[in-house]
C-alpha cells in the first residue's frame, strides 16, 4: 500500500509551483510597494532568469529516479524545523535579543551539534523565527510555521538541492502560508 498522498512527480510539480509562486509574489509585493520602477524592473528580470533556471533544474532532477521514503530522518527534519522556528522566535521576542542574534545563536548551535543537512534545515527554519510579531504573533503561530516549513522541506529537498536562495525562499513561503492560515482562523 502506498502511503504517499501525492505521487513523486506531483510533489515535485507542487514544489516547483510553490517556489515560482513565492518568487512571483515577492516581485509583485516589491512592485506595489516600491516607488522606483527601475528596481522592480531589475528584480523582474532576475526573477525570470531564476524561474527559467529552476524549471531547467527541475527537468534534470525528474530524470534522476530516487526513492522517496518515510523514515526516522524525516522525523528529525520535522523536529529540527520545530526547534529552529520556536527557539529563534522565543529568543527573539520573549528574551528580547532581536532577530539577528536569535538566528545566529540557533544557527551556530545547530552547526556545532547537528550533522550538516540537519544543521542547514535548522538554520533555514530559524529564519521564520526572525519574523516580527505582526507576522508570527505568538508561539502557537511559530509552531504552525515549523510544521509548514517542515512539510515544504520534506517535499522539495531533493528537487532544489544545490540551488542558492532555497533557505530564504522556503522560509518566505512558509511564513506567507502561516500568515494566510492565521488570517483565515483569527
Amino acid at each position: 500500500m502506498n502511503k504517499n498522498i501525492f505521487s513523486k512527480k506531483t510533489r515535485r510539480l507542487l514544489g516547483l509551483f510553490a517556489f515560482i509562486t513565492t518568487g512571483g509574489g515577492l516581485i509583485l509585493s516589491t512592485a506595489i510597494n516600491e516607488r522606483n520602477f527601475y528596481k522592480t524592473e531589475i528584480l523582474i528580470i532576475f526573477g525570470c532568469f531564476y524561474a527559467i533556471s529552476l524549471v531547467d533544474h527541475f527537468k534534470t532532477v525528474v530524470e534522476i529516479d530516487g526513492k522517496a521514503k518515510i523514515d526516522k530522518h524525516n522525523f528529525y527534519i520535522l523536529l529540527c524545523c520545530f526547534i529552529g522556528v520556536t527557539l529563534t522566535w522565543y529568543i527573539n521576542h520573549k528574551m528580547g535579543y532581536g532577530a539577528v542574534i536569535a538566528n545566529g545563536l540557533v544557527g551556530v548551535m545547530a552547526a556545532i551539534f547537528l550533522p550538516n543537512d540537519l544543521a542547514g534545515i535548522t538554520y533555514t527554519s530559524s529564519f521564520i523565527g526572525m519574523s516580527s510579531l505582526a507576522v508570527v504573533p505568538n508561539i502557537a503561530s511559530a509552531i504552525l510555521a515549523s510544521i509548514i516549513v517542515g512539510m515544504i522541506l520534506l517535499t522539495t529537498v531533493e528537487i532544489y538541492a544545490g540551488i542558492g536562495g532555497k533557505g530564504g525562499t522556503t522560509a518566505a513561503l512558509s511564513t506567507i502560508i502561516t500568515k494566510a492560515i492565521i488570517r483565515i482562523f483569527v
